[in-house]
C-alpha cells in the first residue's frame, strides 16, 4: 500500500488545481482511432473491387486503393436516396447468390 511521504511537498498540479488555475493541456487531443472492421466478399465482389480500382486510378491519375474506393462508396452511399441504393442492393446479393 502506498503512503504518502510527510516531507514530501505537493505536486504542481495539485498545487494548481488548489489555486485554481486553469491547467493547459500540453498533449494535442488524439484524432479518431481507426479501427479494423473485416468482411467477407465472394469472389465476384472481390473482381468487382478490383476492377473498381483500377478504373478509378486511371481517372485519377495515381492508384487508387481498394480501401480508398470502398470509402468513396460509403461517402456515395450516404448521398444517395435510400430506396435506389436499396436496389442496388438487392441486386448485388441475389446476383451472387
Amino acid at each position: 500500500m502506498a503512503r504518502k511521504l510527510l516531507e514530501a511537498a505537493d505536486s504542481k498540479l495539485a498545487r494548481q488545481q488548489e489555486e485554481g488555475v486553469e491547467v493547459l493541456r500540453v498533449l494535442p487531443r488524439r484524432k479518431a482511432e481507426k479501427l479494423p472492421k473485416s468482411f467477407w466478399l465472394g469472389a465476384v465482389e472481390i473482381e468487382r473491387l478490383h476492377r473498381l480500382s483500377e478504373r478509378l486510378g486511371e481517372a485519377a491519375g495515381r492508384p487508387i486503393s481498394e480501401t480508398e474506393a470502398i470509402k468513396g462508396l460509403l461517402l456515395l452511399g450516404e448521398k444517395t436516396d435510400s430506396k435506389k441504393l436499396l436496389g442496388f442492393v438487392k441486386d448485388a446479393v441475389f446476383e451472387s447468390k
